[in-house]
Protein backbone atom coordinates (compact mmCIF):
# COMPACT_ATOMS: atom_id res chain seq x y z
CA UNK A 1 0.00 0.00 0.00
CA UNK A 2 1.35 3.33 -1.02
CA UNK A 3 2.03 6.11 2.17
CA UNK A 4 0.48 9.88 2.04
CA UNK A 5 2.71 11.42 -0.31
CA UNK A 6 4.48 8.45 -2.33
CA UNK A 7 4.31 7.41 -5.55
CA UNK A 8 5.45 4.05 -6.82
CA UNK A 9 9.35 3.67 -5.70
CA UNK A 10 9.64 6.70 -3.70
CA UNK A 11 9.84 7.67 -0.29
CA UNK A 12 7.29 9.51 1.26
CA UNK A 13 7.19 13.01 1.25
CA UNK A 14 7.77 15.41 4.58
CA UNK A 15 4.59 17.37 5.05
CA UNK A 16 4.61 20.31 6.96
CA UNK A 17 1.67 22.61 8.05
CA UNK A 18 2.22 25.83 9.90
CA UNK A 19 0.15 27.96 11.84
CA UNK A 20 1.84 31.20 11.81
CA UNK A 21 1.86 33.68 14.00
CA UNK A 22 3.38 36.63 16.52
CA UNK A 23 2.44 35.09 19.50
CA UNK A 24 1.79 31.13 19.19
CA UNK A 25 2.97 29.20 16.08
CA UNK A 26 2.44 25.94 15.47
CA UNK A 27 4.43 23.45 13.25
CA UNK A 28 3.39 20.03 12.05
CA UNK A 29 5.56 17.46 10.73
CA UNK A 30 4.30 14.58 9.21
CA UNK A 31 7.63 12.36 8.32
CA UNK A 32 6.74 8.46 7.45
CA UNK A 33 3.72 9.40 5.10
CA UNK A 34 1.12 8.91 7.36
CA UNK A 35 -1.37 11.99 7.97
CA UNK A 36 -3.23 11.29 11.70
CA UNK A 37 -2.11 13.02 14.32
CA UNK A 38 -0.01 10.12 15.56
CA UNK A 39 2.05 10.18 12.56
CA UNK A 40 3.23 13.72 13.32
CA UNK A 41 4.85 15.85 15.40
CA UNK A 42 3.80 19.24 16.75
CA UNK A 43 5.87 22.30 18.06
CA UNK A 44 5.15 25.36 18.89
CA UNK A 45 6.14 28.41 21.04
CA UNK A 46 4.86 30.41 23.69
CA UNK A 47 5.06 32.43 26.73
CA UNK A 48 3.17 30.41 29.23
CA UNK A 49 5.36 28.68 31.83
CA UNK A 50 3.84 25.44 31.94
CA UNK A 51 3.36 24.61 28.34
CA UNK A 52 6.68 24.42 27.95
CA UNK A 53 8.26 21.28 27.22
CA UNK A 54 7.18 17.86 25.87
CA UNK A 55 3.11 17.66 26.45
CA UNK A 56 2.75 14.52 24.72
CA UNK A 57 5.37 12.18 22.78
CA UNK A 58 4.88 14.29 19.86
CA UNK A 59 4.25 17.48 21.16
CA UNK A 60 6.84 19.84 22.27
CA UNK A 61 6.60 23.73 23.64
CA UNK A 62 9.13 26.09 23.24
CA UNK A 63 9.60 29.51 25.12
CA UNK A 64 9.34 32.56 23.40
CA UNK A 65 12.91 34.12 22.93
CA UNK A 66 13.39 37.81 24.23
CA UNK A 67 13.68 40.37 21.32
CA UNK A 68 14.31 43.80 20.82
CA UNK A 69 12.16 45.88 18.41
CA UNK A 70 9.83 44.06 15.71
CA UNK A 71 13.07 43.35 13.43
CA UNK A 72 14.73 41.20 15.73
CA UNK A 73 11.23 38.92 16.90
CA UNK A 74 10.43 38.41 13.57
CA UNK A 75 13.85 36.89 12.86
CA UNK A 76 13.75 35.03 16.18
CA UNK A 77 9.97 33.19 14.78
CA UNK A 78 11.86 32.21 11.05
CA UNK A 79 14.50 31.51 13.07
CA UNK A 80 12.42 28.71 15.24
CA UNK A 81 10.66 27.51 12.20
CA UNK A 82 14.15 26.66 10.01
CA UNK A 83 15.63 25.16 12.99
CA UNK A 84 12.65 22.82 13.22
CA UNK A 85 13.00 22.02 9.35
CA UNK A 86 16.58 22.01 9.07
CA UNK A 87 17.60 20.69 12.09
CA UNK A 88 15.35 18.39 14.07
CA UNK A 89 14.35 17.14 10.82
CA UNK A 90 17.22 17.59 8.74
CA UNK A 91 17.59 13.97 7.50
CA UNK A 92 13.60 14.22 5.77
CA UNK A 93 14.88 15.69 2.49
CA UNK A 94 12.00 16.28 0.59
CA UNK A 95 9.77 18.94 2.40
CA UNK A 96 6.63 20.42 1.31
CA UNK A 97 5.66 23.65 3.16
CA UNK A 98 1.88 24.54 3.55
CA UNK A 99 1.49 27.42 5.36
CA UNK A 100 -2.09 29.49 6.27
CA UNK A 101 -2.83 32.60 4.20
CA UNK A 102 -4.03 35.71 6.13
CA UNK A 103 -7.54 36.09 7.62
CA UNK A 104 -7.80 39.34 7.61
CA UNK A 105 -9.21 39.95 10.96
CA UNK A 106 -6.44 42.25 12.51
CA UNK A 107 -7.03 45.75 12.81
CA UNK A 108 -4.12 48.80 13.00
CA UNK A 109 -0.64 48.62 13.86
CA UNK A 110 -0.92 44.94 13.78
CA UNK A 111 -1.45 44.67 10.24
CA UNK A 112 1.54 45.28 9.11
CA UNK A 113 3.74 43.57 11.88
CA UNK A 114 1.97 40.68 10.82
CA UNK A 115 2.34 40.98 7.25
CA UNK A 116 6.12 41.85 7.62
CA UNK A 117 6.53 38.96 10.23
CA UNK A 118 4.63 36.73 7.56
CA UNK A 119 6.93 37.84 4.64
CA UNK A 120 9.90 37.76 6.13
CA UNK A 121 9.22 33.91 6.76
CA UNK A 122 7.93 32.75 3.69
CA UNK A 123 10.95 34.42 1.97
CA UNK A 124 13.32 32.42 4.03
CA UNK A 125 11.21 29.37 3.32
CA UNK A 126 11.35 29.64 -0.54
CA UNK A 127 14.83 30.37 -0.86
CA UNK A 128 15.35 26.19 0.68
CA UNK A 129 11.60 24.49 0.12
CA UNK A 130 8.48 24.20 -1.78
CA UNK A 131 5.88 26.42 -0.49
CA UNK A 132 2.14 27.26 -0.73
CA UNK A 133 -0.35 29.07 0.91
CA UNK A 134 -3.63 27.91 1.73
CA UNK A 135 -6.37 30.23 2.16
CA UNK A 136 -7.81 29.96 5.87
CA UNK A 137 -11.60 28.93 4.32
CA UNK A 138 -10.00 25.90 2.70
CA UNK A 139 -8.74 24.62 5.59
CA UNK A 140 -11.78 25.12 7.57
CA UNK A 141 -13.53 23.56 5.22
CA UNK A 142 -11.70 20.23 5.10
CA UNK A 143 -11.69 19.93 8.57
CA UNK A 144 -15.80 20.34 9.16
CA UNK A 145 -17.06 20.42 5.91
CA UNK A 146 -17.79 24.34 6.83
CA UNK A 147 -15.57 27.29 5.25
CA UNK A 148 -16.81 29.35 8.36
CA UNK A 149 -15.91 26.67 11.35
CA UNK A 150 -14.80 28.77 15.00
CA UNK A 151 -11.96 27.11 16.72
CA UNK A 152 -14.67 25.01 18.81
CA UNK A 153 -15.67 22.99 15.47
CA UNK A 154 -12.51 22.51 14.90
CA UNK A 155 -11.27 21.30 18.20
CA UNK A 156 -14.43 18.92 18.26
CA UNK A 157 -13.90 17.01 14.79
CA UNK A 158 -10.41 16.54 15.98
CA UNK A 159 -11.04 15.27 18.86
CA UNK A 160 -13.25 13.28 17.18
CA UNK A 161 -11.77 11.57 14.52
CA UNK A 162 -8.09 11.74 16.24
CA UNK A 163 -8.96 10.12 19.65
CA UNK A 164 -6.93 12.50 21.02
CA UNK A 165 -8.70 15.46 23.67
CA UNK A 166 -5.95 18.24 24.04
CA UNK A 167 -7.77 20.17 26.59
CA UNK A 168 -7.06 16.98 28.75
CA UNK A 169 -3.50 16.91 27.99
CA UNK A 170 -2.76 20.57 28.83
CA UNK A 171 -5.28 20.36 31.64
CA UNK A 172 -7.25 23.50 30.77
CA UNK A 173 -11.06 23.83 30.49
CA UNK A 174 -10.31 26.57 28.38
CA UNK A 175 -9.81 26.23 24.74
CA UNK A 176 -7.21 28.70 23.82
CA UNK A 177 -3.47 28.58 23.12
CA UNK A 178 -1.41 26.59 22.06
CA UNK A 179 -4.27 24.00 21.49
CA UNK A 180 -5.81 26.15 18.75
CA UNK A 181 -2.79 26.63 17.00
CA UNK A 182 -1.43 22.74 17.17
CA UNK A 183 -4.80 21.50 15.91
CA UNK A 184 -5.03 24.69 12.90
CA UNK A 185 -1.14 22.86 12.01
CA UNK A 186 -2.48 19.77 11.70
CA UNK A 187 -5.53 20.74 9.32
CA UNK A 188 -3.09 23.44 7.25
CA UNK A 189 -1.00 19.64 6.19
CA UNK A 190 -3.70 17.69 5.70
CA UNK A 191 -6.13 20.25 3.72
CA UNK A 192 -3.24 22.19 2.02
CA UNK A 193 -1.35 18.71 0.83
CA UNK A 194 -4.79 16.88 -0.18
CA UNK A 195 -5.71 20.24 -1.75
CA UNK A 196 -2.75 19.78 -4.10
CA UNK A 197 -2.52 16.20 -5.15
CA UNK A 198 -3.75 16.82 -8.68
CA UNK A 199 -0.89 19.51 -8.91
CA UNK A 200 1.86 16.67 -8.61
CA UNK A 201 3.60 18.56 -6.08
Amino acid sequence: MKKFGQTNNQKPKTIVGIDYSLNSPAVCVSTNGGTAFSDCTFYYLTSKKKYIGQMLENIIGYEHKEYNGPIERFKNLSDWVLHILDTLHKKQEDKIIFIEGYSYGSKGQAIFQIAENGGILKYRLQKRYKCKTIVPSVIKKFATGKGNADKEMMYEVFKKTQGTDLMKVFDTEKLNNPITDIIDSYYIMRAGYEDSISNDI
